[in-house]
């Protein structure tokens, strides 16, 4: 199987204050896109062809409540399609809306600060299903929580670097087919847990 994979990440945070202080706020956000194609060959003929293409969208606003605790509450929106070329396989669409609450206790007053946060999420949203055999909807809901660690940089006093790495973490899953009793439970729980997005996030916050 060869596959192929384009991502486009986009991190921007803008901040209230020349620098992190108790009482300033900040607002900002991510957004990525990424797609995948890919393609099965057998005797030199493709078997199965096709592409993933995922989308994300999270605008968020924050305070500091002292010089070095920051909490803050972002609102996630996202989709996944699976396209593939061969009518015997299903083509998937779901998209899901949430919110994030999060905290980061920032250490040191230096331009390097380390920082070691808190996460809780919940999103809910809806699937389609369809292929030439079938037609069916799901609805999944999903709450997640991790601890996380990270760094955050002054390039300048108006531009600081924050990079962000899930490390622990537990995410639950429910989905229900539309219409029917059947009903799919998952539960993640573990070191590198990919329980709220990107395992590493590079974020720029700007001072105005």
């Amino acid at each position: 199987m060869k596959c192929k994979t384009l991502l486009l990440p986009v991190f921007i945070l803008f901040t209230l204050a020349l620098q992190a202080q108790k009482n300033s706020w900040y607002i900002g956000g991510n957004t990525g896109f990424a797609n995948t194609s890919y393609k099965t060959e057998t005797n030199g003929a493709n078997s199965n062809a096709g592409k993933i293409s995922s989308w994300s969208l999270s605008p968020e606003i924050g305070t500091f409540l002292t010089n070095n605790l920051a909490v803050g509450l972002g609102v996630t929106f996202n989709g996944t399609k699976s396209d593939p070329q061969n009518n015997l396989f299903n083509t998937t669409k779901q998209t899901m809306t949430g919110v994030t609450a999060y905290t980061r206790y920032f250490f040191g007053k230096e331009a390097f600060k380390p920082f070691a946060g808190f996460n809780v999420s919940v999103l809910s949203g809806k699937g389609k299903t369809t292929s030439v055999s079938t037609n069916f909807e799901t609805t999944t809901n999903s709450f997640g929580a991790n601890l996380n660690a990270g760094f955050s940089y002054a390039v300048s006093k108006r531009v600081n670097v924050l990079g962000s790495m899930g490390f622990l973490g537990y995410r639950r899953t429910s989905s229900t087919q539309t219409g029917t009793d059947l009903k799919q439970i998952t539960n993640e729980f573990g070191i590198d847990a990919n329980s709220l997005g990107d395992r590493f996030n590079i974020g720029f916050y700007f001072t105005l």
